[in-house]
């Protein structure tokens, strides 16, 4: 079996930008070169083997729980190149570190139990009046702590929804979904792209989504449900539509 080139830079950069705080690498010769990595943030350790055996890292120290085996499964995929790491990951890892929420993002600790919310959710980021990529991310709690995701999603699930309604203009907002990781626990990102066709709002009402009106996320707070995004925020809205033109 032919020796795999082991990249340690590669998996190094793919640890960090999934939110591993790498405080030492030290390669070390014992019946051929391994390194072993420890982090700041993470009482793992982990030794990983430049051999022909594709899979033989280890993970030692004192993880968290579920830890070892889920950062073991991540080292190895970055090892054998089977694990890509979005470059959307790493400024997701930033947004959550900075512990707060913004206009063009917001946390949700579990996925939409309705399509009601969800729908509300997309609207406000899409009609950001910095007409700026939105991000929401599931799998941070209240308190900013990351608690992950189980459920995977799917972009076509949410966008066959969005096709069900009745946008003005049949303008839909355009959406798609990552999975992720904040370390060893994954998340889940639903990006509302940036569009030309702000503002998003249905011609018919949905359960509690009104028809005919505006919503926005002013800083870290939508538009309530039942209100209105304020008139200058619509104009904000309304000149991004006519300067794309």
């Amino acid at each position: 079996m032919a020796k795999i080139s082991v990249d340690i830079e590669n998996i190094k950069k793919g640890l960090h930008n999934i939110g591993y705080e790498i405080s030492d690498c030290i390669q070390r010769e014992n019946n051929g070169i391994n390194w072993q990595l420890k982090f700041n943030n993470s009482g793992a350790i982990v030794t990983i083997y430049d051999s022909n055996k594709m899979k033989n890292s280890v993970v030692n120290g004192k993880p968290d729980d579920g830890e070892k085996e889920k950062l073991k499964e991540i080292v190895e995929g970055l090892k054998c190149n089977e694990l890509v790491i979005d470059p959307l990951n790493s400024e997701i890892v930033d947004l959550i570190r900075a512990r707060k929420e913004d206009y063009f993002y917001d946390f949700k600790q579990i996925p939409h139990q309705d399509k009601e919310s969800l729908l509300h959710d997309i609207l406000c980021l899409s009609n950001n009046v910095e007409n700026k990529d939105a991000y929401l991310i599931l799998g941070v709690a209240d308190d900013y702590s990351v608690v992950g995701v189980d459920d995977s999603i799917k972009s076509n699930n949410i966008f066959d929804f969005l096709k069900t309604l009745s946008f003005a203009g049949d303008k839909v907002p355009e959406i798609s979904v990552f999975e992720l990781f904040y370390t060893y626990k994954k998340i889940v990102v639903i990006k509302c792209k940036r569009s030309k066709n702000v503002p998003f709002y249905l011609t018919k009402r949905y359960k509690g989504i009104n028809d005919h009106q505006i919503y926005t996320r002013v800083g870290d707070t939508n538009t309530p449900k039942n209100g209105h995004a304020n008139y200058s925020d619509v104009e904000k809205l309304w000149k991004i539509h006519f300067s794309e033109e």
